[in-house]
């Protein structure tokens, strides 16, 4: 585990909390520097240099930060990274199947209709819940899809959960033993009364408490 980042990201995680405001693309273009920061310290300069919301920019750079270790993660264990690291759809490929990765945590719409994440029927109506409640803009899609789904019993705690590498580690590698020996898991999509099939699956990364 990257210690340096791990420690980086604690700082940000005890500013951001859970919550803030819809992304959009003003605040997003505002603050893309968080591409190309490494610390805490560097995004709040930033942020207050060029006036922007520093929650805003330290949730976008965690959730940034967070999602390439996790894609570093699916490669030491034998993902292949697309080259074309802006490609709407595919960040990776494993057994040559493409997939797009999402890191998110347990959705709070469904606090009081929880899917069983430990059982293949609730991962697949969560996958399908997912799909049909995707944003609508640029980024949505109905190809195949990862989830790393964190799960900490309260809103601040699925947060930090997201950079529980370890953990994340364990869940990602015990995926791709499992793939090798059972293969995919595919699942119907609906949209727009048009059935999809795609590869798609869960990781559930929940906390001991």
């Amino acid at each position: 585990m990257n210690v340096r980042l791990y420690n980086e990201l604690q700082k940000a995680v005890e500013h951001i909390g859970p919550e803030w405001k819809m992304q959009n693309n003003f605040d997003d273009r505002r603050s893309r520097f968080i591409y190309s920061v490494n610390t805490y310290d560097e995004v709040v300069e930033q942020s207050e240099t060029l006036g922007v919301d520093t929650r805003y920019a330290l949730h976008r750079w965690y959730n940034y930060k967070t999602f390439k270790e996790c894609e570093r993660l699916f490669a030491v264990y034998g993902a292949v990274r697309e080259r074309n690291s802006t490609h709407h759809s595919i960040d990776f490929y494993i057994l040559g199947e493409h997939f797009d990765l999402k890191l998110t945590v347990y959705p709070a719409k469904l606090s009081y209709h929880p899917y069983d994440l430990t059982t293949r029927g609730g991962k697949n109506r969560m996958i399908q819940w997912l799909y049909e409640h995707q944003s609508q803009d640029g980024r949505k899609h109905l190809d195949n899809r990862l989830f790393i789904v964190c799960d900490g019993g309260s809103s601040y705690e699925s947060l930090r959960l997201k950079s529980d590498f370890e953990r994340i580690e364990q869940g990602i590698k015990k995926y791709m033993e499992y793939v090798k020996l059972h293969g995919f898991n595919y699942v119907d999509i609906t949209d727009n009364d048009i059935i999809y099939s795609v590869v798609s699956d869960i990781i559930y990364i929940k906390s001991d408490n």
